[in-house]
């Protein structure tokens, strides 16, 4: 049977309202790749004894312990002397990992660090490459605990590097994959696959937020691998075109590799979503190569000078209206030149609407050399959940225009 794992986030901010434990979902999902269950997520205050407590219960319970945050410099950082406490071992300086840090700090006339080359005897470095934090492992018999920096950056990092390698050993017979659904709801994708959850040793898990839904499959047993891809297969096939990807996919990542395959480029026009959709496709390594760049119009004086957008227009019609967007789309791609222009428009709330134009109320547009094309759409939410939701429908609805073009 694989090793059953549990997760500890060690800060107090992410006890506030709306403050997400994103590292515990990443290591999560990670961990299941390697076919090792988590059994148990926890979040603990930066407090020596609650963090200590939180560990030692780990350790009873699970083969393997991965704590995040508290190894900074400050002096809210407590993991090191709480993992000390658990361990029932003492709090050691090691000489050469000091030697480093004074090396580092000194060439950037910053103050020394001492406290982060301090570990509990008997405990092991995990190196880090992109901060000055290092982890620390501590192994005995079957019992492993690994702790990283929260920096999420430094944290993935860390463990695909110092980690993961550690665990490849221990990993039970398990497969798993994440398929990234757009254009149907959550109740629609369960009915569709209903029937496959039943397979012996299957586990089909969905989760649905702004972007789409994420259908998250394993399969555990001898054939794991195997069973998982004929699931996968299947899930695909039921599902079609509504599928855009898979694990580490982004429908911005999957946009830009269709554009780049036909060596095409993109604009945006943005006003309710005021470059949010330039955002996305620019955390895109490599984005360049595709996307030329966007305007942000946000008041009417500018969807005229920076996009070309008829003033008789927004007279008229107003500027959540689908001429509107129609000519920011066009305004976008020919006036920084691309292949393809996005023009979106809207109200996101929570004033603004009317009768005649609700909150919510998106227009959309697609231009290309061949004309343009618009939507009318209605997000619900509040206002940040409009605008993204309208960032994944503006590049849904570009990802099908370039495969239908394709086929």
């Amino acid at each position: 049977m694989s090793v059953r794992a549990e997760l500890i986030a060690v800060g107090t901010e992410m006890l506030e309202i709306g403050r997400r434990d994103t590292n515990s979902e990443w290591l999560t999902e990670r961990l299941s790749r390697l076919g090792i269950a988590v059994r148990a997520r926890s979040v603990v205050e930066d407090d020596v004894a609650t963090i200590a407590q939180a560990v030692r219960a780990a350790l009873q319970r699970s083969g393997l312990v991965l704590v995040t945050g508290g190894l900074g410099p400050t002096e809210d950082d407590r993991t090191r002397g709480a993992l000390a406490d658990a361990l029932g071992r003492p709090l050691e300086r090691d000489p050469e990992k000091l030697a480093a840090l004074e090396r580092f700090f000194s060439r950037r006339g910053l103050p020394l660090r001492k406290k982060q080359a301090d570990r509990p005897r008997g405990s092991a470095w995990i190196p880090n490459p992109v901060g000055t934090a290092p982890g620390i492992a501590w192994e005995e018999g079957e019992v492993r605990l690994f702790a990283l920096p929260g920096v999420p950056a430094e944290m993935r990092a860390m463990f695909e590097g110092g980690v993961e390698p550690r665990l490849s050993h221990i990993a039970g017979p398990r497969a798993a994959s994440t398929l990234k659904i757009v254009g149907q709801g959550e109740g629609q994708v369960d009915a569709l696959l209903a029937d496959l959850y039943d397979a012996p040793g299957l586990t089909a898990t969905i989760l649905s937020g702004d972007a789409g839904l994420e259908l998250h499959l394993r399969a555990d047993g001898a054939d794991a691998r195997a069973a998982l891809e004929r699931l996968t297969d299947e899930a695909r096939r039921r599902l079609g075109g509504d599928v855009f990807g898979r694990d580490d996919d982004t429908l911005a990542g999957v946009v830009g590799r269709l554009l780049e395959d036909r060596g095409q480029t993109l604009a945006t026009a943005e006003s309710c979503t005021a470059g949010l959709i330039a955002a996305a496709v620019t955390e895109v390594p490599g984005s360049s190569a595709w996307f030329r760049g966007g305007l942000v119009v946000y008041g009417n004086e500018l969807k005229t000078e920076l996009a070309g957008v008829d003033a008789a227009i927004l007279a008229s019609e107003g500027a959540v209206s689908a001429p509107v967007a129609e000519q920011l789309a066009e305004g976008a791609r020919t006036r920084c030149g691309a292949d393809f222009g996005l023009g979106v428009t809207g109200i996101a709330g929570p004033g603004g609407g009317t009768a005649g134009k609700p909150v919510g109320l998106v227009h959309l547009a697609l231009a290309d050399a061949a004309g343009v094309v618009g939507w009318r759409l209605s997000k619900m939410g509040e206002r940040a959940q409009v605008r993204r939701r309208t960032v994944t429908e503006a590049l849904d609805r570009l990802r099908r225009h370039l495969l239908a073009a394709r086929a």
